[in-house]
């Protein structure tokens, strides 16, 4: 089992195989395969409900991705780097979790919120390039986010839709990305 394929299950939280696969821009055969042994040692189960199937990670895929995160970081001697990268995170992590909350609440999406939202991708600019030296895995961030903010002048759902790549979205995945690595609690 490779680290990016049990990593993009947990980060995706319920993803076909394409999806998996596309997350690291890995093989699909590949990943398929990944799959299939990981669902064999209990690290995944693939189900299908309300009319979507996919792969979901298990308690034991779970520690076993906290596992090979954890040999990641230390391989890479990436610890403190992406401690420090967090802390910033967390300190704008709290105005996002408040913008995108008013803006679920509210239609048209709040000027004020959506502001807050631009201000945290520019942070993210800062702080993405310190990891992704170390952490390969980091790239691409700011990109995702920077599309869903200039897709939402259109149709302001990718501010904070769960069914597409949204801002929203993608900061949450970061988030448990950067929590994932360090092995630490959401909250």
């Amino acid at each position: 089992m490779t680290l990016l394929t049990l990593h993009a299950v947990r980060l995706l939280g319920f993803a076909e195989t394409q999806a998996v696969a596309a997350r690291f821009s890995q093989d699909p055969g590949l990943v398929e395969s990944q799959l299939i042994d990981a669902g064999v040692n209990g690290f995944v189960s693939h189900s299908t409900f309300a009319g979507a199937s996919g792969w979901s990670l298990s308690s034991l895929g779970r520690i076993e991705n906290e596992r090979l995160l954890a040999d990641e970081l230390d391989h890479a001697g990436a610890r403190d780097a992406v401690l420090a990268v967090h802390d910033n995170f967390a300190e704008v992590n709290t105005g996002v979790v408040g913008a995108c909350s008013a803006i679920q609440l509210q239609s048209p999406a709040d000027e004020g919120a959506v502001d807050v939202l631009i201000g945290a991708l520019a942070s993210w600019r800062l702080l993405e390039p310190q990891l992704s030296v170390l952490l390969p895995r980091f790239e691409g961030y700011s990109g995702r986010l920077l599309g869903a903010l200039k897709h939402a002048v259109q149709d302001t759902a990718w501010l904070t839709a769960t069914d597409r790549d949204s801002f929203h979205r993608v900061w949450f995945e970061l988030h448990e990305d950067l929590i994932a690595t360090l092995g630490i609690q959401r909250g």
